[in-house]
């Protein structure tokens, strides 16, 4: 049995990080940023192949803040960003991607701005970019995960690597990565420590969509007519975790799982696996990490049983996707092999979850139903069109989801949305946010604010132009 863990915060009492209560670009006097060069982390991924399409809509996002600098006069240094695996290592000459991600920042930038690209650091250190450059920096490779680097000044300053490598090139650090927030990652610490700082428009975008949808909840749970529902499609085992603390919160009214979460459910309810369902589980709790802990509580309340929509079908094929799809109901899991995968939500889901939609006053989808290949992505395309045709209002939050409302069609359907599937989870779970430490503003007493406590004496308040 898969344990559970549950934050014992409560995001209605304590609410959801103000973008009023952080340090912004609009915080930025204009000589801190004429002629300055500013490091933007961006919540671009750093490319895997040279002819990569993906993230074209990150492309736009991050536009906004590099158009809002150069307006400025300011140097913009444009450093990709993979999330909660911040810590890189550089790769000379390796400019896969690059190519691509500069052609479409040019193309998303007004009057043909010119984007430039620096392969290695050295050719950046030998060159000094005119106010008014656009430039991307060098493909980045992780190299470790960060648990091991206190998220304290000094020690990010000394031992995260970004800081060490990156320290000397730029003078003003921005913020655009919504997902690394979750953490207090030790790059961004480092890299926003003695450095005027701000969040990027992209990230306050993001915090701004969750406020609004809190606020939307909170007016409609005394609605009886149209209900609070939440879609989570994502692979993550933890997300009945989040499930569980959303609708102990009374954030939504009804919770609809995916593949994945369902089947930690399904478990819990006494069906059986077989050996392809109980080792891709597996496989799933050892590479993600939860980011909502800190207490354990042994399963799903009775009580909230009635208020989850699960699966009632799956679409099954080999373990590589291809072969002959069948459909299995939950009574047949136990018999999959352990070639076995399960690719989607099966036909009579989506007309289950189709009519959880025809019900809902507010929408909130993050995470597949399916995997990311045809034939199968078809089901997740299907829930979003859905979605996005209802009445309801509809929020969204992650990559791959974002991605696909674009390429259908119906993103500007969107009330609100944010990049990061799992950060935007978290919070709306009342997990806080530690990343956001070094931009939050100090209270009126002078210390730092109820959320996002770090404790580190070296970072500093950003300068106003002062």
């Amino acid at each position: 049995m898969i344990s559970h863990e549950a934050h014992p915060r409560r995001p209605w009492s304590d609410g959801l990080p103000s973008t009023s209560g952080l340090w912004t670009l609009g915080d930025l006097g204009e000589d801190t940023l004429d002629g300055r060069r500013v490091l933007i982390t961006a919540d671009i991924d750093v490319a895997r192949r040279q002819t990569s399409n993906e993230s074209h809509f990150k492309i736009a996002r991050l536009a906004e803040t590099v158009e809002y600098l150069l307006q400025r006069n300011a140097v913009v240094l444009v450093l990709g960003a993979q999330g909660g695996t911040s810590v890189r290592v550089l790769e000379p000459g390796n400019t896969q991607g690059l190519e691509w991600h500069r052609k479409a920042l040019a193309r998303a930038l007004p009057d043909g701005r010119a984007v430039t690209r620096f392969d290695r650091l050295d050719d950046l250190s030998a060159v000094a970019p005119a106010p008014g450059t656009v430039a991307l920096l060098p493909n980045l490779a992780e190299l470790s995960r960060e648990e091991d680097v206190p998220p304290s000044g000094e020690n990010a300053l000394g031992e995260a690597l970004l800081p060490t490598l990156l320290r000397g090139h730029f003078d003003v650090f921005v913020l655009d990565d919504f997902r690394s927030t979750v953490r207090a990652l030790p790059s961004n610490v480092g890299l926003a420590a003695h450095k005027p700082r701000a969040v990027g428009l992209g990230l306050q975008g993001d915090l701004d969509s969750l406020a609004r949808l809190v606020t939307r909840s909170r007016a409609l749970r005394d609605d009886s007519r149209r209900s609070r529902v939440c879609f989570i499609g994502s692979s993550r085992p933890e997300d009945v975790t989040v499930a569980r603390s959303l609708l102990t919160a009374d954030v939504f009214d009804r919770i609809v799982l995916g593949p994945m979460p369902s089947l930690t459910i399904y478990q819990e309810l006494g069906y059986a696996l077989g050996a392809g369902p109980t080792a891709d589980l597996e496989s799933l709790v050892r590479t993600h990490r939860a980011v909502v802990a800190p207490r354990a509580v042994p399963s799903f309340a009775p009580d909230h049983h009635d208020r989850l929509v699960l699966p009632t079908d799956f679409m099954v094929a080999n373990r590589a996707g291809r072969g002959k799809a069948r459909r299995v109901t939950p009574e047949g899991l136990g018999e999959l092999a352990e070639d076995d995968r399960i690719m989607s939500i099966g036909p009579e889901t989506l007309k289950a979850f189709a009519e959880e939609t025809r019900q809902a006053g507010l929408i909130f989808h993050f995470g597949m139903m399916s995997a990311g290949q045809r034939p199968y992505v078809a089901y997740t395309e299907a829930v979003i069109r859905t979605n996005l045709k209802s009445t309801a209002e509809v929020y969204m939050a992650g990559d791959h989801i974002l991605e696909i409302a674009h390429d259908i069609g119906l993103v500007s359907a969107l009330r609100g949305r944010s990049t990061g599937a799992q950060t935007a989870s978290s919070l709306l779970s009342g997990l806080q946010v530690p990343g956001l430490a070094p931009f939050r503003k100090a209270d009126a007493d002078g210390g730092p604010g109820d959320h996002d406590r770090t404790g580190d004496p070296d970072v500093t308040t950003p300068t106003s132009g002062r």
